[in-house]
């Protein structure tokens, strides 16, 4: 039987919080446990927020974790990977540098013989033989991604990282680009044998990957992990590439879409027994135009939650909050991995704009969250609630939220409602005095 290849990166119950220690700390992964072995291709999967571009600047040693530990080789990571390099998003290039500059820089010390060598090497790897002596300013979208990969090849790291590389580029040069990573991973000739990536798009994780690390989010976390043992090349249209796919669409779909339904909590009383509480379910940071949006978008019609993200072209993870919203509010169902519209719906669509606030008012009242709020408004002193009183009551009651995002969220539906009113002036949120609800019951 033969060994197994060796570890290159380990991580063991990595944590990370932003702002740690402030009133607003922010917990972005918890009690992440991975391993990279040599030959592994890791892709990172999941909606916007769950930690993956936190989880693979760890990795290569730009950030270092809140808790937990992170081995390179067997060896504690204390600052920069030495046997990473990083591919950014956003090309990160230095404006005043040449093509030739930019990818030079992380091999300056090598004598001028060996760069060169490199250089012409990597530089016809990704077809910017040509482009030399060209400032950043000079190069289309694609071709500056190309630089960003060409400079972190020369190093001739042991594991490339790439944080959605292609995410910032038009349809048909991500596709080239791909074709030309994926290239190189099956060329046994190119020393490229390890990667981690970072991508929301499931096909691009499936063209890529040997491991898809499928992230949850609220904290982040590992959430399922699928093997991928197709050959390279990959084809898109067979049926094993396909049915991979389809795998994932149905995992994300759980992992995103849970059953609907109010959070309970158990609490220890101060006579020593227990009893349970109702705690608030947030409402997902998205505004009543997206929602009233998607219904609209989906009429009679009943669509899967991918295929309505790519009609749009959006993220799925930014789709998913809105239909998460839509569902909360009961507009919407999701059947598997359908969308479809409830009754209540399909009567907000026929609705008129005002008749529409009235039946989204009537909705947020049945949200234990808008009861809360209105509860903390009753209670203070002339009926205005102070911003900050709001925040703190948010950061007690929904821990793993962020406080000022779901502020503004409920905001935004609370004043399209008719709900209530905010004075910015000073920094106060009232009850609309002609739109007063009742007390919930």
């Amino acid at each position: 039987m033969p060994d197994s290849p060796p570890i290159l990166i380990e991580l063991r119950s990595v944590c990370h919080e932003y702002a740690a220690g402030s009133p607003e700390n922010e917990l972005v992964l918890s009690d992440v446990n991975l391993t990279v072995a040599e030959r592994d291709v890791v892709v990172l999967l999941g909606p916007s927020g769950c930690g993956k571009s936190t989880l693979v600047r760890i990795m290569a040693g730009l950030i270092k974790p809140t808790r937990g530990e992170v081995e390179y080789r067997g060896i504690p990571l204390h600052g920069v990977s030495p046997g990473v390099a990083m591919v950014f998003q956003n090309f990160a290039l230095f404006p005043w540098l040449t093509v030739r500059q930019n990818v030079l820089l992380p091999v300056g010390r090598l004598p001028a013989e060996e760069q060169q060598s490199r250089l012409t090497k990597v530089l016809a790897t990704v077809g910017l033989g040509a482009y030399e002596q060209a400032y950043p300013r000079e190069l289309s979208g694609g071709m500056k991604q190309r630089v960003g990969i060409a400079r972190a090849l020369i190093a001739e790291p042991e594991v490339l990282c790439m944080d959605e590389p292609f995410s910032a580029l038009d349809v048909l040069t991500a596709e080239t680009l791909r074709n030309e990573i994926g290239r190189l991973l099956a060329s046994p000739e190119h020393p490229l044998r390890t990667m981690v990536m970072v991508t929301h798009n499931i096909v691009e994780a499936v063209y890529f990957a040997t491991r898809i690390v499928v992230m949850a989010t609220q904290p982040g976390r590992v959430d399922v992990v699928v093997p991928v043992d197709l050959p390279y090349p990959r084809d898109p249209d067979v049926p094993g590439f396909r049915a991979i796919v389809e795998k994932l669409h149905a995992i994300l779909t759980r992992t995103n879409l849970p059953d609907a339904g109010e959070v309970t909590k158990v609490v220890t009383t101060e006579a020593g027994g227990t009893r349970r509480r109702i705690a608030p379910v947030s409402l997902p940071y998205v505004t009543p135009g997206e929602v009233l949006g998607l219904l609209s978008l989906l009429g009679d019609a009943e669509y899967d939650v991918f295929e309505i993200a790519e009609r749009l072209g959006k993220e799925f993870g930014a789709i998913i909050r809105v239909v998460k919203a839509s569902e909360l509010l009961g507009f919407i169902e999701t059947p598997g991995q359908e969308v479809r519209l409830t009754t209540l719906g399909r009567e907000l669509v026929a609705a008129s704009t005002e008749n529409q606030r009235s039946i989204i008012r009537e909705r947020l009242m049945q949200l234990k969250i808008f009861e809360l709020l209105v509860r903390l408004i009753r209670v203070q002193p002339e009926h205005c609630l102070p911003d900050e009183e709001l925040l703190r009551e948010l950061r007690t009651a929904l821990p793993h939220e962020k406080p000022r995002p779901l502020f503004r969220t409920l905001l935004s539906w609370g004043r399209y409602a008719g709900l209530i009113s905010h004075d910015q002036r000073r920094h106060v949120i009232k009850l609309h005095h002609h739109e007063d609800p009742p007390p919930p019951a």
